[in-house]
């Protein structure tokens, strides 16, 4: 053990001849420790920071993939469930095998298979048939792997589920836009012929029962039109060219365009919205959004008696997670309002309620359309007016 001994002028080690270090040089040499000390600390602090800030990412990136992911640690317990799975199989509380063996929950959700059952060699999915529900099943991939860490030793494993009806949903969109890309064209070119010639053949006549009827094939052609226009939209990719724009005149511009259904049901429009308002938007995407939400309104209100409010507001207190302050542009209607079961799939391609048989893509379009602005979308029912009210979030300017 070294052992200090202070002396009048020098200190010597374990009491030798040797050499002596000086009062000063050991002052130095103490000062240069704690300011090397002081650096390690802070570097520490910043490395620490660094770790919290890349778990923080990694959390946000597995909770926003619309995969089930399950995490185990070295002993197979299961350490993380994200969100996208809890909510796939929300009858169960997945929270509950936190901390338990993923044999617990395979032997559970996949009829008492067991964990080696799924674990290859290679990263390759296996088909399986996963229980969601009570009597609900479905079919999915699941990939596995492990996860090894310093000095490769046995860190723990990642599984990744799959739903394979996403995946052929994905599949048939690709499709349908291959498709709705080549038939636009051979539709379009004759439906404005008709268009056309039915508006000057409604101007010229002069019998009322005729001009209704023409009146009617002109809506028609209207909304095969939109129809086609929502399908290309909902398949094509966006490019938004974003400027500042009037919030009353974006809005001012989809009401002309919504404004045959609207004239066809006698819809009164209330519109209370900020004459200054000015957004940073793509106004032909925007605009496409409220169209088809003005649709949707129109479509779901009475005739001679259907009423439709569009408002505008601030919303910070609605902001996600803080991040800035959103405009909040709210359109209400006294139409039916939404049932429980259909304002979980309103926001999906397809799903629609028209007895007409509407394509199910107008809600889901001006949600991609809101969402590429870094906005979103909340429905519900309105309590003032006992029908439908659709909210459009979108950040505010600076």
């Amino acid at each position: 053990m070294i052992k200090f001994y202070v002396m009048e002028e020098n200190i010597g080690i374990n009491g030798g001849a040797g050499p002596f270090i000086g009062k000063d040089e050991l002052r130095e040499a103490f000062k240069s420790f704690e300011i090397a000390s002081q650096k390690l600390s802070e570097n520490y602090k910043n490395l620490e920071e660094e770790i919290k800030d890349l778990k923080e990412n990694l959390s946000t990136v597995l909770e926003s993939l619309p995969l089930g992911i399950i995490i185990t640690d070295e002993k197979n317990r299961v350490k993380f469930i994200n969100k996208f799975l809890t909510e796939l199989m929300a009858e169960y509380d997945l929270v509950s095998y936190l901390n338990k063996d993923i044999e617990d929950f395979i032997k559970m959700f996949f009829s008492n298979s067991k964990t080696i059952d799924f674990i290859k060699p290679i990263f390759n999915p296996i088909e399986k048939i996963m229980k969601i529900g009570e009597g609900k099943h479905i079919h999915i991939f699941l990939y596995t792997k492990a996860v090894y860490g310093n000095n490769r030793k046995y860190s723990g494993r990642i599984f990744i589920f799959q739903n394979i009806e996403e995946i052929k949903k994905f599949k048939r969109l690709a499709e349908l836009g291959e498709m709705s890309a080549k038939i636009a064209h051979e539709i379009r070119n004759p439906l404005g012929s008709i268009d056309l010639f039915a508006s000057i053949l409604q101007k010229e006549l002069n019998n009322e029962g005729h001009k209704e009827i023409v009146s009617n094939i002109v809506s028609a052609v209207k909304n095969m039109n939109a129809t086609i226009t929502n399908i290309l939209e909902f398949s094509k990719a966006l490019n938004p060219s974003v400027s500042k724009y009037n919030l009353r005149e974006i809005i001012d511009k989809s009401l002309i365009f919504a404004s045959y259904l609207i004239k066809q049901k006698n819809i009164r429009i209330i519109k209370e919205i900020d004459d200054d308002l000015i957004l940073e938007v793509d106004e032909n995407l925007l605009g496409q959004a409220f169209l088809n939400i003005l649709i949707n309104a129109a479509h779901a209100v009475p005739e001679n008696g259907g009423l439709i409010r569009i408002t505008s507001r601030f919303a910070g207190e609605n902001a996600k997670d803080g991040e800035s302050n959103y405009v909040c542009i709210d359109f209400e209607d006294n139409g039916m309002g939404f049932s429980k079961d259909i304002i979980q799939n309103i926001f999906n391609p397809f799903f629609s309620t028209k007895k007409s048989g509407g394509t199910g893509l107008g809600l889901p379009i001006a949600l991609n359309n809101v969402i590429i602005h870094g906005g979103y979308i909340n429905a519900e029912n309105s309590s003032e007016m006992n029908g439908a009210k659709i909210s459009v979030f979108l950040p505010a300017l600076a």
